[in-house]
């Protein structure tokens, strides 16, 4: 059996942010799960393919001070290069300059969230950067604010996570081949119990009265509208 990321110790810690450097932040708990979505929502908010999520609890997602502009490594050379760009492109563009001269070891800017229309009728809310835009992660309506769909691709060492499932392949595109042994399902996946794995299901399992709750109250709110 694959070892589970609940067992990798030394991944920690996970960091990652923006593009532009303004919001930072850091995992102090490895995934519950990972999940590669190709559904065509996905491929609108991302602009590509598929999404993959990193789900997490909201209370393991630690914000950190902003920092300059880097674009993320490689597995061959894992440190983040520094960015920048040349405001004159910026204005040919007529667009709007993102570079922080020097970020604040101090600030901790509050990430953006943008509620957007879903197929349900009860949304999702993208948390992304005020300045540059970059979708950082994702509350949907099985967790609400209390689960956090950390997107993979904002972190500084993404290659370190795969996905454990891949779902809505019904919709995935033809030129992409998956064979890497992963449970994959045409929809949703009928159970997140059956695929977590490690002392992972029990922090799953901790969540799931702190949701119940949160859908209570949702429910109380949505029947007074």
């Amino acid at each position: 059996m694959t070892t589970h990321y609940s067992e990798k110790k030394d991944l920690l810690p996970l960091t990652g942010g923006c593009a532009c450097g303004l919001i930072r932040y850091q995992l102090t708990q490895p995934p519950i799960l990972v999940h590669c979505c190709y559904c065509t929502a996905c491929q609108r908010q991302t602009g590509s393919a598929f999404a993959l999520n990193a789900i997490i609890e909201s209370t393991a997602l630690v914000q950190l001070p902003s920092a300059s502009p880097s674009v993320a490594g490689n597995p061959a050379a894992p440190e983040p290069v520094c960015a920048g760009l040349m405001p004159a492109f910026a204005n040919a563009t007529d667009s709007v300059s993102t570079t922080h001269e020097q970020p604040d070891p101090d600030s901790k800017p509050a990430p953006a969230p943008v509620c957007i229309p879903t197929q349900s009728g009860l949304g999702q809310t993208v948390a992304h950067c005020p300045s540059c835009h970059v979708g950082l992660w994702n509350f949907y309506a099985d967790g609400g604010p209390h689960v956090s769909y950390i997107r993979v691709g904002t972190l500084d060492r993404p290659w370190e996570i795969e996905p454990d499932v891949h779902i809505y392949t019904r919709s995935r595109m033809a030129f992409l081949a998956v064979n890497d042994g992963k449970p994959q399902f045409e929809e949703y996946y009928p159970s997140r119990d059956a695929l977590v794995q490690g002392d992972a299901l029990e922090r799953l399992q901790a969540l799931k009265p702190v949701v119940r709750n949160w859908w209570v109250d949702l429910k109380a709110a949505l029947s007074s509208q």
